[in-house]
């Protein structure tokens, strides 16, 4: 059955988004001492149901929190009050990395704000769509501020079980340079070995993921790649990992354009990165928006081949 694409939300939505970022950039309060964090999501596309939550929280001098303890509230806006629903503690994960120097719209290069991993609520329910609020709460007292979010009803990306596109991206011998298939730092990588129409045919469990190592766009879009390629590496190179830069690399390198892939149009992405596990079956087993971490790309991938 063909999926409708999540709509733009009405002007009563935008303005009830408005009002909710005001609240939470404290409105007439004074500013808490000492350094307040704000939460930065790492994801954009939360539909009606379970939904992974990854974030960060950053200070306005771009320091990241790390490894603190960490639940999130979650609250639906009804007009300019939040109504409670949940709260969930929220998982420290992993994910090394340094200060590295990337790209942003306007041709400039910037030093990507450094972090060593992300939060991550693995089950968020929310019962409705809407404009929903995240209140983080540390365990210490460090103050933080609360981050507000759009629910749809139904999600634009190939979503759990429905069949993956079936991708003619190019490979390795397609091109005459590596660096006509990706922006990452390395003369070459085992991650362009294969179309993703061919490992359908190969009929085994595999993984294909659109990032940008240069390109990237969120604070949290992060290490994405060497992730999964040391996460390739963790499964002893047996499964198929396939990366796909999501922008055009002529328009990005050579106007500072970020313009859509074809094969971001194929698979209905507008934000990246994007993870997804494919079964052996041809159906996505698993997908992951934002940053993952090597232990939750290595656990999906076994459960798909365990389901195989």
């Amino acid at each position: 059955m063909k999926r409708e694409p999540a709509r733009r939300p009405p002007a009563a939505l935008a303005l009830a988004l408005a009002a909710a970022l005001l609240g939470a950039c404290g409105g007439g309060e004074p500013p808490a001492p000492g350094p307040v964090y704000s939460g930065v999501l790492g994801a954009s596309e939360f539909t009606a149901g379970a939904n992974r939550f990854p974030f960060g929280l950053v200070d306005r001098d771009g320091a990241f929190l790390e490894g603190a303890e960490v639940s999130a509230r979650f609250s639906k806006l009804d007009g300019d009050e939040p109504r409670f629903h949940s709260e969930a503690p929220a998982q420290w994960r992993v994910m090394e990395e340094e200060a590295a120097p990337h790209s942003h719209a306007d041709g400039e290069m910037h030093l990507r704000l450094a972090y060593r991993g992300f939060y991550a609520v693995d089950e968020a329910a929310f019962p409705e769509p809407g404009v929903w609020t995240a209140e983080f709460a540390v365990a210490d007292g460090t103050p933080t501020r609360r981050s507000v979010f759009e629910v749809t009803a139904e999600g634009r990306a190939p979503a759990v079980a429905e069949r993956a596109p079936r991708t003619a991206n190019r490979t390795i011998r397609d091109v005459a340079s590596f660096a006509e298939l990706s922006t990452r730092a390395v003369e070459r990588d085992d991650l362009h070995n294969a179309s993703v129409a061919e490992s359908l045919d190969a009929g085994k469990p595999f993984v294909v993921f659109f990032a940008s190592p240069r390109f990237c766009v969120s604070a949290l879009c992060g290490p994405v790649t060497d992730t999964l390629a040391r996460a390739r590496e963790e499964l002893g190179g047996a499964v198929e990992f396939i990366h796909i830069e999501p922008w055009d690399l002529d328009a990005a390198r050579n106007e500072g354009r970020r313009v859509p892939s074809p094969e971001m149009a194929e698979w209905r992405l507008e934000t990246e990165p994007w993870t997804f596990i494919v079964g052996a079956d041809g159906r996505i087993a698993a997908r992951f928006e934002g940053p993952v971490s090597m232990a939750e790309a290595v656990a999906a991938v076994r459960a798909a081949q365990a389901g195989a």
